[in-house]
């Protein structure tokens, strides 16, 4: 067997393999999970304030305690509500 026939009879058997893998083993995988709207909308809102009190503890990084920092970031929530509702 010449050297291009046999290169060409690996390349064919690995294409036949990739074949075969994707013909066998991918109807066994199972399906993503399936997220709704509320889910999204659940996930951003907790994301947003993980993030917000990461900011907080990023400007005070040598805070007394957490309770500090958490107090604090509640009372500037608090604070941008009342500016955002105009009261």
């Amino acid at each position: 067997m010449s050297a291009v026939v046999q290169t060409l009879a690996w390349v064919g058997a690995a294409w036949m393999a990739a074949a075969i893998y994707v013909a066998v083993a991918k109807p066994f995988r199972p399906d993503p999970p399936r997220r709704t709207p509320e889910d999204v909308q659940r996930d951003v809102a907790e994301r947003r304030a993980r993030r917000d009190l990461d900011t907080c503890r990023g400007l005070w990084p040598d805070a007394p305690s957490a309770r500090v920092i958490t107090t604090q970031h509640r009372l500037d929530t608090a604070k941008q509500r009342r500016k955002e509702t105009g009261q």
